[in-house]
């Protein structure tokens, strides 16, 4: 296809730039020790607010402290990729101090070294906790709907490492409650598991997943499996409103399997299985609009794939988050896969599905980001493709100074012969916030967001402030009707940022108020997190 010899020559191209395929060094240039035997491992933990009580001992901190449970010695050891009596890697070092940092709640993880004799080398690791403990009345406020709820959750539960997650909600569309839990490190091996249960006024759902993750670039092996069962009402849009509402139920089964070769120059070669059982009912057997409702269907396939990415590490603070460290993967990678649905796996539904994607995370400058994606994928059904669906994201942040970032992003959405229920949304939750959550729908989408970010010199309490101004701009189109550029929707805003500097579960809370350009409306967003993230293009 046309499409794989761009994506396949933007691959080559990449790979002929100049990059450097090496882990930039931390807080310490630690190379001078590359070779030396590792003769002690010093580990040193320290509680959410310790830095902060060397200059301040007011009494809220050490109140703080004293109800947060450290992270336990153990949890911080079973991330190290390096052990005593061991060769000092300045790459295992690096990505030891990633890995904690990702577990979530642990915000600064560093390594230093000191000389042990002509040939050993010393090690301190230091971690300091993020707070972990969130009770909390939540409201989420976009597109004129709202939510309002409580939630309880701990992500390092008493100093382990594991998740608890509880919440209940009410609002303008539905009310429930959920829960989760999780545990990456199950019995102190390098399983992950994750339990979910929610039951809300518009679907219930359960999952279940078990996985053994490549916690390094080293380790050449690693699956994941899931199950998943959801069961709600589907539901369909016009012009900002619901017209028509359907029951639903899914089965999903997953299983992925992984084998890697290299480390920073890397070919990955995969095998799966998805079985995806879907019912349909009616909600209302005299509705007119039954005809969209689809035919029962089962799709089971295994599929394999190869792909290929080139890899750097970065660190970079004040992009999507306020000053806490961010972890990027820099480089590209390509994959390629095909699988295939058939009588014999218990499927219905029979044919051939291939999909291609490439994504590029750069750093050209010292102050420049960019970030790029492009995903295809279709089946070849009954001699003809169908389901075609094509996206395509990029962004571009720029950082204007120490603490701003002009960030720009770029999003296409577009499909081709779907079955008559398939609709994408844009509105309010999702990138047009000076409309309506359901404003507009169809299958072809196009969405433009311009965000300059700040903050301020001002810390209090650990939230530090910040603001945004942004402009958005975009629609949707169903199949059959002219793209045209004069049918743009825009809407322009101005916002507060709150960064949760030593938070594990929020790390930025955004309060939005955005004018539409086209009408006189204005509506009011909250939510937690930016509404998009130079993360989505993380090359592996």
């Amino acid at each position: 296809m046309r499409i794989a010899g761009i994506l396949t020559a933007a691959f080559v191209a990449m790979a002929g730039s100049a990059f450097l395929l090496e882990v930039k060094a931390g807080t310490e240039d630690l190379s001078g020790y590359e070779g030396k035997i590792i003769k002690r491992i010093e580990i040193v933990r320290k509680n959410v607010f310790d830095d902060l009580m060397e200059e301040n001992t007011r009494f809220y901190y050490r109140w703080a402290n004293s109800l947060h449970i450290k992270t336990r010695e153990t949890v911080v050891r079973s991330e190290l990729l390096f052990d005593i009596g061991e060769p000092f890697d300045i790459n295992k070092v690096i990505e030891s101090e990633r890995n904690l940092r990702l577990r979530g709640f642990i915000g600064e993880a560093f390594v230093t070294a000191e000389p042990n004799g002509p040939d050993g080398v010393d090690l301190t690791v230091t971690t300091i906790d993020y707070w972990s403990t969130k009770v909390s009345i939540f409201s989420e406020l976009g597109g004129g709907d709202y939510v309002i709820g409580a939630a309880a959750s701990e992500v390092n539960f008493l100093g382990y490492g594991q998740t608890v997650e509880l919440s209940a909600q009410a609002g303008s569309e539905q009310d429930g409650y959920s829960f989760f839990v999780a545990e990456d490190r199950l019995g102190g091996s390098r399983l992950a598991t994750s339990l979910y249960y929610a039951d809300y006024t518009l679907g219930e759902g359960f999952s279940f997943s078990l996985a053994r993750p490549q916690y390094s670039l080293s380790v050449n092996t690693g699956f994941s499996t899931r199950y998943m069962k959801n069961s709600g009402i589907g539901r369909l849009f016009f012009e900002g409103e619901e017209f028509f509402r359907y029951n639903r139920t899914i089965y999903k089964f997953d299983l992925k399997t992984i084998y890697s070769l290299g480390r920073f120059r890397r070919a990955d070669f995969y095998l799966d299985y998805t079985y995806n059982s879907r019912d349909y009912s009616p909600e209302n057997i005299d509705s007119p609009f039954n005809y969209l409702i689809p035919a029962d269907e089962t799709r089971s396939y295994p599929s394999i794939g190869v792909g290929f990415s080139l890899i750097e590490y970065d660190l970079a603070r004040f992009l999507d988050e306020a000053g806490t460290p961010e972890d990027l993967t820099l480089g590209a990678s390509l994959s390629l896969s095909v699988g295939r649905s058939l009588s014999e796996f218990g499927a219905d539904f029979q044919g051939t599905r291939p999909e291609i994607s490439l994504s590029v995370l750069s750093r050209p400058a010292d102050r420049i980001f960019l970030g790029a994606k492009d995903i295809v994928w279709w089946w070849h059904h009954s001699d003809r493709n169908v389901e075609i669906r094509h996206r395509t994201e990029a962004m571009l942040y720029y950082k204007t100074g120490a603490t701003q970032v002009l960030a720009l992003r770029g999003l296409t959405d577009f499909a081709w012969r779907q079955k008559d229920n398939y609709q994408v949304i844009l509105g309010g939750r999702n990138g047009l916030r000076g409309y309506s959550a359901y404003e507009f729908s169809g299958n072809r989408l196009a969405l433009g967001n311009l965000e300059y970010r700040f903050y301020f010199p001002l810390e209090i309490l650990t939230v530090r402030l910040g603001a945004a101004a942004f402009f958005d701009i975009g629609n949707v189109w169903y199949r059959g009707e002219n793209i045209d550029p004069k049918d743009l929707k825009s809407d322009l805003g101005i916002g507060l940022r709150f960064g949760l500097t030593r938070s594990s579960t929020s790390r930025v809370l955004r309060l939005d108020l955005a004018k539409s350009l086209s009408d006189n409306d204005l509506f009011v967003s909250f939510a937690t997190g930016m509404l998009f993230s130079l993360r989505t293009f993380d090359a592996h």
